[in-house]
């Protein structure tokens, strides 16, 4: 097996390098071997289970498959941030950025041509408009993530789940949505509009300036039995558990359907079942994490799992993103895309769901060994030009493609391993 054979050629010393950009540490997972390129990763939350998830596919995985470094930023919270880590890494001689956060991304976009920095996102999107203005930037590689349809599909069947759960007491946990982050915002729309056809409702302002909400909003719905509470900032942030707290004081909810990652909230969640005296139902737009399964397979007070419904990524969903970084990095940009005029490509993934505690621990068994049942390292270097030649866009494009589980299956299959 892939993983295997490469912790068969020994057990590199990892030492951890910390030093400070702006006050935030920056870490480094330094590996006792030959290290001819550096990698600058951008984190939103060091305490994300998404992010961890992703950070420990890198420096335990890929970073023993290929010869280079990750380095690690601090907590980033705004576009300043993430290029103030930018222009660091330039001073630590890195030769390229992979990106989980990317607000502002014309801005950071500017800075990366300044600072001649290759820069990719690792997992997520970036609007049409967006894209339009920043598509020619010399070293802008695009992005590697869920399309708009596949976040909008994730937020409306999480609603369309819990609206045929008998829930009516919902708050919509909208993140980034008025900030600019694209992902949380298609997720919001797709969540209000799923419970507008599925609860027939109507509301009195347009759905998107609904999901945009900068202040905490509760919805005219037209039906004074279904109530709808948008509650916008990420948890993370005093602003937005804040924005939460002052919801729970208004009254009793007994739905949860969060944009993005949960782990931040789960014992304010507890306190006001409690208080309640009533169970809150919660789903996710997060991940397959070790985080989350033990939370799905723990119960509440009331018998139920502490989480209803996860919509999410998995560890070695972040591969694509490092193939294109590395090809360009080893001077084959040509490699990622067939587009002549432009290093910029945009490829595109999805979501894995589960609806209740046996089917996320069936797929959240698959992940454990999903190093090498999706993006393991033989199949990344298969579209990496320095050590496929022959590789082209088209593979590149097929290989990212390859998330759902029956392609891993099928790929398991000719590997002669079993699920």
């Amino acid at each position: 097996m892939i993983f295997k054979n490469f912790k068969v050629l020994g057990i590199l010393l990892l030492l951890l390098a910390v030093f400070t950009v702006g006050g935030k540490k920056v870490s480094a997972a330094v590996e006792d071997g030959d290290i001819q390129y550096t990698i600058g990763v951008v984190v939103y939350n060091q305490d994300s289970p998404e992010m961890n998830m992703f950070m420990n596919y890198y420096r335990e995985y890929i970073q023993q498959g290929f010869p280079v470094k990750f380095y690690f930023s601090g907590n980033i919270n705004s576009a300043e941030d993430e290029c103030d880590f930018i222009r660091a890494m330039k001073q630590q001689g890195v030769s390229g950025i992979i990106s989980f956060y990317g607000q502002d991304i014309q801005k950071i976009v500017e800075t990366c041509d300044e600072e001649e920095m290759y820069y990719v996102l690792g997992s997520g999107n970036i609007s049409d408009e967006d894209y339009d203005k920043i598509k020619n930037g010399q070293y802008f590689l695009g992005s590697v993530g869920p399309d708009a349809k596949a976040d909008y599909e994730a937020g409306y069947n999480m609603a369309e789940y819990f609206a045929d759960a008998d829930t009516s007491k919902y708050i919509v946990l909208t993140g980034g949505s008025s900030a600019g982050n694209y992902m949380h915002l298609q997720r919001a729309i797709g969540v209000l509009e799923a419970l507008a056809e599925k609860e027939g409702l109507t509301y009195s302002e347009d759905v998107e300036r609904l999901a945009a909400s900068e202040k905490t909003t509760v919805a005219d719905t037209g039906k004074d039995d279904i109530s709808i509470t948008i509650c916008p900032g990420y948890m993370a942030a005093p602003k937005g558990i804040n924005n939460l707290k002052h919801t729970f004081v208004d009254g009793n909810y007994d739905a949860i359907l969060c944009t993005f990652n949960v782990d931040e909230i789960m014992k304010i969640v507890t306190a006001k079942e409690d208080e309640q005296g009533s169970n809150i139902k919660i789903g996710a737009v997060d991940c397959f994490s070790q985080e989350n399964h033990d939370e799905i397979n723990t119960e509440d007070s009331f018998g139920n799992p502490k989480i209803d419904y996860i919509a999410g990524k998995y560890a070695s969903m972040g591969g694509p993103a490092f193939a294109i970084l590395y090809n360009a990095m080893t001077g084959y940009p040509e490699a990622n895309t067939d587009d002549a005029d432009s290093n910029t490509v945009r490829l595109y993934q999805g979501f894995w769901s589960a609806s209740d505690k046996a089917s996320f621990n069936k797929l959240y068994g698959y992940t454990q060994d999903i190093y090498e049942n999706a993006y393991s390292c033989a199949d990344l270097m298969k579209v990496i030009k320095s050590y496929n030649p022959d590789t082209t866009p088209n593979d590149m494009k097929a290989l990212t493609e390859a998330y759902t589980v029956k392609m891993c299956r099928s790929v398991w299959k000719k590997n002669k391993q079993r699920f």
